[in-house]
């Protein structure tokens, strides 16, 4: 398997280098994508539910340039109401892999990418909590969720993948399983981009940012453009920042990552009031500006 990617080099404090994300004003045609979507075992990792199939399609801009798809042996009974659902019973999953043995596939095809997917938040967390189990943790990543994009951008009768999928004509086979789920939502993007490219250039930002107004979601992207500008160096900035229900501090960071999650931006930096590591919402930095050399 063969991929490219756009990934931007950071340091940690200590000079530690790691991987980072896509700039916000990549175009999407340059844009390395990772379409996920698992099955579970229940609707929440908080009360015990696991994985019991993935499914990732890579892809750079519309080209697509590997799949993988497996059941899970979630190393739990399959209550039911799920098998209902998905119809994967104990007997489909009796020989498959557990999640663990699946990691180093898993995690090939997602390194450097931008994750898509449909109410993306529900699969991540999922993600997250298998990565927990095998002794890691799944790295900061960029999500577009094509949910957030239909309720912002169309206006679709229901947002469900299937209901939109039927609206744009686009066949969704194998509904609830995880490879046919990731198929619709791929096309689905497409899709939208193709919409959206009507209106301009589409970027990143246009793709993870749907939800802000326009005054601020404006000032956020400049915000993130000058952070990412910056990343390489992880030069200290000073920060002014209001924290909820907390007072207003002035700090000097040193910035690691800005990533995307639940709808809100933050960046990832070394604090160097508080001596750690730390993550802040960008839409409660006040003001974020380089360090003088005083």
């Amino acid at each position: 398997m063969s991929v490219s990617a756009v990934p931007a080099r950071t340091q940690r404090a200590g000079g530690e280098d790691r991987e980072g994300v896509p700039l916000l004003k990549t175009p999407f045609e340059a844009l390395p994508l990772v379409c996920v979507d698992v099955e579970t075992t229940g609707l929440t990792p908080d009360k015990g539910a696991r994985v019991c199939e993935i499914a990732l399609l890579r892809s750079e801009g519309d080209r697509q340039v590997a799949r993988f798809e497996s059941l899970v042996h979630p190393q739990q009974p399959m209550p039911p109401e799920v098998i209902a659902v998905h119809g994967i019973t104990d007997a489909m999953v009796a020989e498959a892999p557990p999640f663990v043995a699946l990691l180093p596939e898993i995690r090939d095809l997602m390194r450097d990418a931008v994750v898509v997917g449909h109410n993306v938040q529900f699969d991540l967390r999922f993600l997250r909590h298998e990565w927990h189990l095998a002794g890691g943790a799944l790295p900061e990543c960029v999500a577009i969720d094509t949910l957030a994009l239909a309720r912002t951008y169309f206006d679709f009768a229901r947002n469900g993948l299937g209901a939109i999928a039927a609206a744009l004509g686009i066949a969704h086979t194998a509904a609830h399983r995880a490879m046919g789920d990731v198929l619709a939502t791929w096309n689905v993007l497409q899709h939208f981009v193709t919409e959206l490219r009507r209106r301009g250039p589409v970027t990143l930002a246009d793709l993870i940012l749907p939800r802000m107004p326009d005054a601020a979601g404006a000032g956020i992207r400049d915000m993130v453009t000058a952070l990412q500008d910056a990343l390489p160096e992880s030069a200290p900035l000073c920060m002014r920042y209001r924290a909820w229900h907390a007072p207003e501090t002035v700090r000097v960071v040193q910035p690691l990552a800005v990533y995307f999650q639940r709808g809100y931006g933050f960046l990832h930096a070394f604090c160097h009031l508080r001596r750690e590591e730390r993550h802040f919402r960008l839409d409660r930095i006040l003001e974020l500006s380089p360090l003088g050399d005083e």
